[in-house]
């Protein structure tokens, strides 16, 4: 039987070229693009790796975790990464459909708060009624300085100042006393000898065993979609594997990101322990309702049956 040639290179091409067709689109929401921890879905989709898992991962970034949950709320994204678990339960309390698939972050030690280099603040002391910045309400900044505030007993004011940039702004100007940031942002200006380290999320004891930052998905999704989440997830957990046994590799990346050196990157990267991103079970969920209940954030903690639907752990990270 002949075969004509037009049908053989066909078949061939349909056997060696994948389609576009066959990877799986899932739409990603992660909070503060250029973050190390925020990063990692970018990074993996960088490297391919979602792809040979067939998967099409599409990331956004937003500004801050009430804006990344509204963004999986309004349906055009699937997951969101690294939301302020803060801002999930009030959402979730107020009526939306959300599901909180994994942890993304435990403790939050890679918050900084910084003064200029020649403002009289030189200890926590010396912060009582000061201003102090954090992103938006209900992401991992504010839960941060709240806990601060409350650990070591001190009269501050927070203050919603949104992008680092702007508040760096803010901060230099004297509009605002203390400013936020995480690393690799200002730590050139830490460097430069213009901006002072006050405090960190480290110098924050409850938080180092908090799930301060999640990763979610619309109710609806999870149902239809449960083993897509679960092979991203499988897939990010090895690609960040992969960033901490290849440091150079990964500065380099991190640092071509944010447009600064390998060694700046490094001194973002290690204030991120691999254990701290490990994905699973949520950790002091109780506490963390506590806390939300007394910022304001729901009325009351959400009740078993309450947690029990928003809480749906779809993978963990292997134990090493």
């Amino acid at each position: 039987m002949k075969v004509s040639g037009l049908v053989i290179a066909a078949v061939a091409a349909a056997l060696t070229i994948p389609s576009a067709q066959a990877l799986e689109k899932v739409k990603v929401a992660t909070t503060s693009l250029g973050l190390w921890d925020t990063s990692q879905p970018a990074f993996c989709q960088e490297r391919g790796e979602f792809a040979k898992a067939g998967l099409d991962v599409e990331v956004s970034s937003t500004r801050g975790g009430s804006e990344n949950v509204q963004a999986v709320v309004a349906g055009g994204l699937d997951i969101g990464f690294s939301p302020g678990i803060d801002a999930v339960i009030a959402a979730y309390a107020h009526g939306h459909k959300l599901k909180i698939v994994s942890s993304e972050g435990i403790g939050q030690d890679e918050n900084f708060f910084y003064v200029p280099a020649a403002s009289p603040i030189k200890s926590m002391a010396d912060l009582n009624g000061k201003t102090v910045a954090f992103s938006r309400p209900g992401g991992a900044t504010e839960a941060v300085l709240l806990d601060f505030k409350n650990e070591h007993k001190l009269d501050i004011r927070p203050k919603a100042t949104g992008a680092m940039d702007a508040t760096f702004t803010m901060v230099m100007t004297g509009q605002i006393d203390v400013g936020y940031a995480f690393p690799p942002s200002m730590l050139d200006q830490v460097a430069a000898g213009k901006i002072r380290v006050l405090f960190t999320g480290a110098d924050v004891a409850k938080l180092k065993e908090v799930s301060g930052r999640v990763i979610i998905a619309r109710g609806d999704y999870l149902k239809q979609h449960r083993d897509t989440v679960r092979k991203f997830l499988e897939v990010l957990d090895r690609c960040i594997d992969w960033s901490y046994a290849h440091p150079t590799d990964a500065a380099a990346m991190y640092g071509k990101m944010n447009k600064v050196s390998p060694d700046v990157a490094e001194k973002g990267i290690a204030f991120y322990p691999r254990e701290a991103l490990r994905f699973g079970p949520l950790l002091s969920l109780d506490y963390v309702m506590q806390r939300a209940t007394s910022a304001k954030f729901i009325d009351k903690p959400l009740s078993d049956e309450q947690v029990k639907d928003l809480v749906d752990i779809v993978y963990t990270t292997p134990k090493s």
